[in-house]
């Protein structure tokens, strides 16, 4: 398999430590691919030509700029920016598209955990899902002293007002087919990114936390989502799938 990423900041950087297949690369600052293995493209087609399977991780304007012609050309992807798929319209033609040229579309899980419990408990169907998010609040660019409840609303709403630290917000949604209620709390002492989702349905109900500690190149970025690509491409390459 012959890997391509789209935006060379710190996920790209993780993958290209682990995996050896990476095979090209492109980012709007050519710059920030130097010292990462593989060809950096001058331009998104060189990159598409170049791949198998396209990794978007740059931003979630990237996604909409590039999904849909990564497909047309017959490619998988695989989408780190999740808030790039808000638009449900515009997600629902990607998927659609995907279908029709008998490519996939991997979205990994990120920096949260439980997908394979809702994807189980959305086949008998789900009531409610909501997530409360903590993030340290230097990363999110709010000055308090205290921990702060900063954003009440929707999973979309989320998404518009924190653009880089919500996309988990956009990915429980798609999972549990629910624009969910979203919470953002702002903490000054805060030292990890902790996530707690609720959700309730005909299985009953189910609690899952997890805290994660920062991305050292990244503090906005959870160190598990910098690592949920590579479980993605380990299960591309394995026979063996557990717990999906």
């Amino acid at each position: 398999m012959k890997i391509g990423i789209i935006g060379c900041g710190a996920i790209a950087h993780e993958i290209a430590k682990h995996r050896k297949d990476v095979v090209a690369l492109y980012d709007v600052n050519s710059e920030k691919c130097n010292d990462i293995q593989g060809k950096t493209c001058k331009n998104i087609d060189e990159l598409i030509s170049l791949s198998d399977l396209v990794i978007e991780a740059a931003s979630p304007s990237a996604v909409k700029e590039y999904a849909e012609k990564i497909i047309n050309a017959g490619k998988d992807m695989l989408i780190m920016s999740v808030g790039g798929l808000v638009d449900k319209e515009f997600r629902e033609h990607l998927f659609t598209l995907a279908r029709e040229k008998g490519t996939r579309i991997y979205i990994p899980a990120g920096a949260i955990g439980g997908i394979d419990i809702i994807r189980s408990a959305r086949i008998a169907g789900l009531k409610s899902a909501r997530i409360r998010s903590t993030k340290n609040s230097k990363t999110l660019g709010i000055d308090c002293r205290e921990k702060t409840l900063i954003f009440s609303g929707t999973a979309k709403e989320a998404i518009a007002r924190f653009p880089k630290s919500t996309n988990v917000t956009v990915l429980l949604s798609i999972a549990t087919g629910i624009d969910v209620q979203v919470e953002v709390y702002a903490d000054p002492n805060a030292k990890e990114n902790t996530h707690e989702i609720y959700l309730e349905g005909e299985f009953g109900t189910a609690t899952i936390t997890v805290r994660n500690r920062p991305s050292k190149s990244n503090p906005r970025t959870s160190y598990l989502a910098a690592l949920a690509p590579l479980e993605v491409l380990n299960l591309i390459d394995s026979p063996v799938w557990v717990g999906v």
